[in-house]
This record gives structure tokens, C-alpha cells and sequence, in this order.
């Protein structure tokens, strides 16, 4: 039996496969990461939970939402990440973490990927026991209790932890700056090697063999009582404020 000419295999089995309207090409390229908002209610007022980095990491001492990197290479996916990232730095039991929903892809200007997850925490279903190989960092004599918030922050990645209402985000402005990106087709990376883009051999044009400047942007940043936050975590909440009708 001759196969019919106008019978593209491909097409076909691209059909079979459950690929997501929201599919992100090319995200084992660039780095990828999960954040997660957490909303908490203080004194009958709705805050959120922001994090201070210790001073010995990558970007320390600047404000942030918890989260991290998201283990692609294990499989991981991006809501357990911001689930394992918050109990890992809030030192509190994966069980305390209610992720009510989902917010978004953030596309970063360096082009990292961050995914947004939002919700609350709660207490415990059950008692957790650490000598049973548990590796929440909580002791099982502990529970967490909204009213008082008993974390342990991780020293070595949270400096601080703290709550802004978010009725000071709705009534403050942020400031605005802008920021240029450059484009550098020339550099010595950390090790010492020098990159060069050999754009003669490659056909590109001249124009790329120089640095050059995509385009300008703004960030955003809030001041709240001595504090600084800024960039990707402000950009997470004008967004949100836009969705609450906030602005």
C-alpha cells in the first residue's frame, strides 16, 4: 500500500503530543527559576513576606520573595521548586506552604525565566517527625503558627525576613529609572577566556563585531523603611497590583 503523499509524519505526531499553550522554547538554555508570593494576614491587614539575602551570596543584601533555581536536570518541576526553595530558606515543613495559583512567566532581560506562584501559609496537617529522614529543616517539636510566623531562616541565604502591607504599594509610587542593555560581542568571561564573535566567518555583518544597545527600559523601586526593593521583585509586584486593581 502506497503512503499517501500529502501525509506529513511529523505533523502527525506533533498532534499526538500535549503541548502547552504557554510552552517556553529554549528554557534549558537560560537559566530558570521559581519564586513563590506569599500573602499573610497581620492585624487584619494583608502584608507580604519579602526576604533580605545574606551578604555572602550572589546578589546579597537586596530584597526578593523566596525561590530558586529549578532542578531541570532532576525533573523538577517549577511549583515544587518554589515549594522546596521557601521551605529550604524559611526553615518551615513543605506541608505549611499552600500554593493557592499560578501568576505567570516572567522573561528576565538577561534571559532568565522566572515562574510565579502565589499563596499562603498554614499549619501543619500533621506533626512532622525529622528522625523519620524528613528533610525539613524544623524541628518536630514545632509547629508554625500564623500569628507569630516561627521560621528559621537558612543564615547562609536569608538574612532577614519581613512584611510590607500592601496598602503602602497601593498608595506609594515607586521610582522609575531607566536602564540600558548592551550587547557585548567581545568579553573575558570569570576564567580569564576572551570570547570574540567571529562575525566575518559567520556572514553577519560588521555592525555585530562592535557593542551595541537593544533598547531602554525601566525599573522600579520601592523604599520601605530603610529597605530597597527593586527589579525583578518590583516588576512581580506592579504586576500583581495591576491584577488587584491597585493602581
Amino acid at each position: 500500500m502506497k503512503k499517501d503523499p500529502r501525509i506529513i509524519p511529523e505533523l502527525e505526531h506533533l498532534c499526538t503530543l500535549p503541548i502547552q499553550a504557554d510552552r517556553v522554547i529554549g528554557r534549558r538554555k537560560y537559566p530558570h527559576y521559581a519564586v513563590f508570593v506569599p500573602f499573610l494576614s497581620v492585624d487584619g491587614e494583608t502584608h507580604w513576606l519579602f526576604e533580605k539575602r545574606s551578604e555572602g551570596i550572589r546578589q546579597g543584601g537586596e530584597i526578593c520573595f523566596p525561590g530558586g533555581a529549578v532542578e531541570l536536570t532532576d525533573g523538577e518541576a517549577p511549583e515544587e521548586a518554589a515549594r522546596r526553595e521557601t521551605a529550604e530558606e524559611l526553615g518551615i515543613p513543605l506541608s505549611s506552604i499552600e500554593i493557592v495559583g499560578y501568576f505567570g512567566h516572567l522573561l528576565t532581560r538577561w534571559g532568565g525565566l522566572i515562574d510565579v506562584f502565589y499563596g499562603t501559609f498554614v499549619e501543619p496537617s500533621e506533626t512532622l517527625d525529622c528522625k523519620k529522614g524528613t528533610q525539613d529543616p524544623i524541628s518536630h517539636s514545632k509547629t508554625l503558627r500564623l500569628h507569630t510566623l516561627s521560621l528559621s531562616p537558612k543564615p547562609e541565604e536569608v538574612k532577614e525576613v519581613f512584611t510590607v502591607p500592601l496598602s503602602f504599594f497601593r498608595t506609594v509610587e515607586p521610582e522609575v529609572h531607566l536602564f540600558r542593555q548592551i550587547i557585548q560581542p567581545r568579553f573575558t568571561d570569570a576564567k580569564g577566556t576572551r570570547h570574540v564573535l567571529p562575525w566575518k566567518r559567520l556572514g553577519i555583518g560588521s555592525r555585530y563585531s562592535r557593542a551595541f544597545s537593544l533598547h531602554t527600559y525601566p525599573v522600579y523601586f520601592y523604599r520601605y523603611r530603610g529597605n530597597t526593593i527593586w527589579g525583578i521583585t518590583a516588576d512581580i509586584i506592579k504586576e500583581f497590583l495591576d491584577v488587584l486593581n491597585f493602581t
